[in-house]
Formats: C-alpha cells, structure tokens, sequence
C-alpha cells in the first residue's frame, strides 16, 4: 500500500467518523483501547494502553487520527490505560465469543458462501445462549466483524468474574466436546438432550423417505440388513414416541460405534463452532462496534437477534459511496458488493469509491485519483 493511497483512505475514515454515529461499549471509560494507524500498513502495529475518559474524547480522538481499526477491551480495570497489565488490576470481563468463517470446518471458498455458513453458526450460538444458558437478549450483543464473521458479547452481570476456565467450559459446551449418544436422553431433559433427541427424531425419520436408507445404513460398521430394517423401522409413530421419551431399549442390539458416527454427525449440525482462544482470553481487545475494519473497509455492524436474519454484510456493512474513482492493480482482482461483481484488470480501471476502497483495504489495488 502506497502513501497515496494510505492518504485516501485515512481521509475517507476520516470523513465517516464524522458522519456517522459511533458506539461506545458500556463502561468505555474503565476499557483498554488499542489502535492500528494507516502508517504502517500492511505491517500492522497496535497502538494500545490507550484510556479515554470522557465520550467527546474518544469521538475526538477517532476523528482526528481516523484509525484503519479500532479496539477496545473485554476487560474492566480500574488503571485502564496503565502501561502494564499488571497495573492495570483486571476487575472482571464480558463474555465473548468470535465466529470467524475462516475456522469453520470445510469452509466454502467464495466470500459470501463463508459469511452465511458463519452466520448459521452465530444463529446456533445465539440459541444456546437465550435457551440454554438463560441470558437475556437486552444483554447479548451481536456484531459483524467487518471481516468474515461475527462477535458476541454477553454483558451479563453474573460472567464478568469468570475465569478463563469456566469460560472455556462454555466453549466445550456450545460446540458439544465430549457428547455421548450411548444412551439417548429424553426430549424433555433439555439442553444438549433435548437438542440430540429431537436430532435422532429426524434423523430416523428422514430415513423412512429415502429409497436408498438399506445401502446408507450398512456402510456403518456392525449395521447388516437386519439392523439397517431396524432403524428404519424405528422411524415409525410409535417408535419415534418411544425416543422422544428417551425409551431406545428397542434399539439395544445396534452398535455403540454407530451411536458415536451420529454424535459426530449430531455435534456438527448442533454445535456452534466459536473461536476457544478469544472466549479464553479474559484480556483480550475486540473490534469497536460501529467502527471501520481496514481490511475490507466495511462497517463493523451492531445486530439484534431480530435484524441478524435478513443482515447481508454485502450490501448493509459498506458504507462508502458510489462516485467513480480509479484504481490501478498489479494483477488481477475481484470482489461483490452491493450486488455487483467487479474484475478488476491489469492497469488503471475505474469503480465506484465503495468497491475500490474495498480493494484498496485487501491491497489488491492502489488509489490513482478521482474521476
């Protein structure tokens, strides 16, 4: 990235911390900030220990040095902005948890096939929280990330004083470590039970649809014909009864190593696959909601449990206009927004600003003047 186009682009933030209303996270004056400045870019360098005392200080403070991306703390101290950690007498932390599409399992290679997969996966977390764990939805913060995932943030009283442990165990337990199916709970135990019962439920009886469930079954270890017509047979009304009650005493000559295949199965479709390190880490710094995210320009968005379905970062995180500029590239590139799918040449082309700031921010272009 060149200093013309560090110019442009730390111009540009500037202009949107102007424009449009930033939020503070609750309690900002007890919260570490930290900073990455478009110097020294694409070396990135944080600028942290950073405290701010007041609202009109930190709008300030955004304002003038328009930061490529900004931080605070999960963290309350008491010396926010001491120059060691030790110093600053850690007094409790939000919960937190970051879903990024770049940890999930067999993700998808396009862009926007990863942002809904990870939403799938923040959508199930989202469940656990409310239904398992019993937090208030006034108390959860949803947020994109501005990159390729999403950050929430239980603010919820009775964590703040978790250890890294007892949050870890969160994490084992909205991913599912450590499920048996050796026997099957009823649907009304709740949690985990409930959700691998109703899992079973419709797994058995999808199998009653499929012509093909004889051939599906007996590529399990242990599973010959006659078991496979024993498991088809228990998707029926009044075996699926039975399970629902937690009642499998039917099903007692099928093998263990089949019950572990479906709760492998049961954990990728249940589980939430969240990032362990960051839930870990009771000191960690996490994108400022309403702020830039410098690698793709793209707002870091607040969500609710009732805008995240209809949310498409796509089109509703990017904020720049759509007055053409030019952009020259090296080779080629390539991105989608709002819609629209851009390829980008060899040479000086011309694009809307929201695309090329969007190039700009991967380093796939450099900035080469307004048209």
């Amino acid at each position: 990235m060149n200093e013309r186009t560090k110019n442009f682009l730390r111009e540009r933030f500037k202009e949107y911390y102007l424009e449009y209303p930033i939020q503070l996270p609750p309690g900002f004056e007890s919260r570490e900030w930290g900073f990455v400045m478009f110097d020294a870019l694409p070396k990135i360098v944080m600028y942290r220990h950073k405290s701010f005392h007041s609202r009109p200080e930190t709008l300030e403070y955004l304002r003038s040095m328009a930061p490529a991306h900004a931080f605070s703390s999960v963290a309350y101290y008491e010396h926010p902005g001491a120059g060691t950690m030790a110093d600053k007498h850690w007094t409790g932390a939000d919960l937190i948890f970051d879903l990024d599409a770049d940890h999930l399992p067999d993700a998808p290679e396009s862009y926007s096939a990863m942002l809904a997969n990870v939403k799938d996966e923040t959508l199930k977390l989202l469940g656990f929280l409310t239904d398992d764990f019993g937090f208030s939805e006034d108390l959860i913060d949803i947020v994109f990330s501005g990159g390729r995932g999403y950050h929430i943030h239980v603010r919820d009283q009775r964590v703040r004083a978790l250890g890294s442990a007892e949050r870890r165990e969160i994490v084992d337990y909205v991913s599912g470590a450590g499920l048996s199916l050796k026997q099957i709970p009823s649907e009304e135990s709740g949690g985990w039970g409930a959700k691998t019962n109703r899992w079973i439920v419709k797994y058995l009886q999808g199998l009653r649809d499929r012509d093909d469930a004889l051939k599906i079954l007996q590529k399990f270890d242990g599973i010959g014909k006659a078991r496979a017509k024993a498991l088809i047979n228990a998707g029926n009304d009044a075996n699926i009864k039975l399970i629902r009650n937690g009642d499998t005493g039917f099903l007692k000559d099928v093998p263990e190593s089949f019950w572990n295949e479906l709760r492998l199965q049961a954990v990728q479709e249940i589980g939430a696959s969240v990032d362990e390190p960051v839930t870990g880490d009771i000191k960690r710094l996490i994108r400022l909601p309403t702020s830039l995210h410098g690698g793709s320009s793209m707002r870091v968005v607040p969500l609710t449990l009732q805008t995240i379905e209809m949310f498409d970062p796509l089109n509703d995180a990017v904020v720049f206009s759509d007055k053409e500029i030019s952009v020259a590239a090296e080779s080629p590139a390539s991105c989608d927004l709002r819609g629209n799918h851009f390829e980008i040449e060899e040479g000086v082309s011309t694009v809307p600003e929201y695309a090329g700031i969007h190039l700009m921010c991967r380093g796939a272009v450099e900035y080469a003047g307004r048209v």
